[in-house]
């Protein structure tokens, strides 16, 4: 499916049926596609923001191809307009992983034991996952989503990564958005020239932040 209407609140969950309910795996005959991922994260962000000052009814998302943004958006009665960019906060060593975990069809691993990162473990994940939502941000910065000097834009961000795993609570969660938001205000002019304008949100496990670099708010995800 390419486009999604939805009228109002109640008819969210038959509006997008069953896009972006799930992702096939790492490999194999179900492999799983870009657009799957970037529906599949399209749907947890708007399950919390449509209806709210960010997005009114009704609305209307259109899948789009490269070079634009993922999604174009219209949206409340004025039919306004915003595009919408999907990025995966994540690293090298630790997609290598989940790819070669994915082809050992083991059940179940331990961290790194695939070549991904912090095989010992870690202490502080939180920095290392700061650190991979900031390097995905930069990656985007010269795409048209940052580059395109007009209209209403957001980036979301999702981290995936052995970072992210080793976030098992809303406590642990909250506490790794705590020091982006640190590292954010040593950095964040730099970041924000960059971005045009572009709102930043990163969608956790349990917390979804709004507005990274403007007004910034953590919501609960359920």
């Amino acid at each position: 499916m390419s486009t999604v209407r939805v009228t109002r609140p109640e008819d969210f969950e038959m509006a997008f049926g069953s896009v972006g309910v799930k992702v096939g795996s790492h490999v194999g005959p179900n492999k799983r596609t870009q657009d799957e991922e970037e529906w599949f994260v399209l749907r947890r962000f708007m399950a919390r923001t449509l209806g709210t000052e960010m997005f009114g009814f009704p609305v209307v998302f259109e899948k789009v191809q490269p070079p634009r943004p993922d999604f174009a958006v219209r949206y409340g009665k004025e039919d306004k307009v915003a595009l919408i960019e999907i990025t995966e906060a994540t690293h090298p060593t630790d997609q290598r992983e989940m790819t070669r975990f994915a082809k050992s069809n083991k059940s179940a691993s331990l961290l790194g034991e695939f070549g991904g990162r912090f095989v010992e473990g870690a202490s502080q994940p939180k920095f290392a996952w700061a650190s991979d939502i900031l390097d995905a941000i930069a990656r985007k910065q010269q795409k048209s989503i940052c580059s395109t000097l007009t209209g209403e834009r957001h980036l979301i961000v999702y981290p995936n990564s052995n970072a992210s795993f080793l976030l098992f609570d809303e406590d642990d969660e909250r506490e790794a958005f705590t020091h982006l938001l640190s590292s954010v205000s040593d950095r964040g002019s730099g970041y924000a020239q960059a971005l045009n304008g572009c709102k930043v949100h990163v969608l956790g496990k349990e917390l979804l932040c709004v507005d990274l670099f403007g007004i910034f708010r953590l919501i609960r995800r359920t």
